[in-house]
């Protein structure tokens, strides 16, 4: 039963663990078993474990861990790549001559080179308007977040809870922004009209 019960504990805490972290996760085991395990009051169980991995484990491990970063660095270039591409194609000044340029072959192989100019610029447009849009599905536009935190600073000061203290953050605010002589500049025009 001690057997069992300790076998028990040391199962929960190393499952914690990744397979090649043996020490850290036998330092925790120990630390769960050097606490006492009752589950009969006739019966106190404390122990230590010693924890130990073949090395074909370890070697399987390490390929995973391996596998597993080369799979990340993988994503990580295609997430860069497809990025800049996102960014050169919604570039107001390159993107539709980088376009033209990518597919100048196209433009001008066998047949009416106008037709096909036309088709290239044509997708393009489709291209950049469905990028546009997912763009602005995503990141609001400057005007919506100004209005936004507008209200939201409305609604503070309206509150007789914040009131004073969105009042005072709000100046803070103004004098961290304006500078002085500004400031000064213009309240002693309001104290001359």
């Amino acid at each position: 039963m001690a057997q069992t019960l300790m076998g028990s504990a040391a199962a929960r805490v190393a499952k914690r663990y990744e397979v090649l972290w043996v020490e850290a996760a036998q330092a925790a085991v120990n630390s769960a078993l050097s606490e006492e395990i009752s589950t009969d009051p006739r019966l106190l169980v404390t122990g230590a474990a010693a924890l130990t991995i073949t090395e074909e484990t370890a070697a399987a491990a390490r390929e995973r861990r391996r596998a597993v970063e080369r799979l990340r660095i993988e994503e990580a270039v295609i997430t860069e790549h497809l990025e800049i591409l996102r960014e050169r194609l919604l570039d107001r000044r390159i993107g539709l001559a980088w376009w033209i340029h990518r597919y100048a072959d196209l433009q001008f192989a066998a047949g009416d080179p106008a037709a096909k100019a036309e088709a290239v610029v044509a997708a393009f447009g489709t291209i950049t308007r469905a990028l546009g849009k997912d763009r602005a599905d995503v990141v609001p536009d400057e005007k919506t977040m100004i209005r936004a935190r507008v209200e939201e600073l409305l609604t503070a000061l309206e509150d007789p809870v914040t009131g004073k203290r969105a009042a005072d953050l709000l100046e803070a605010i103004i004098r961290t922004l304006v500078p002085a002589s500004a400031l000064n500049a213009s309240t002693s025009s309001v104290g001359v009209s």
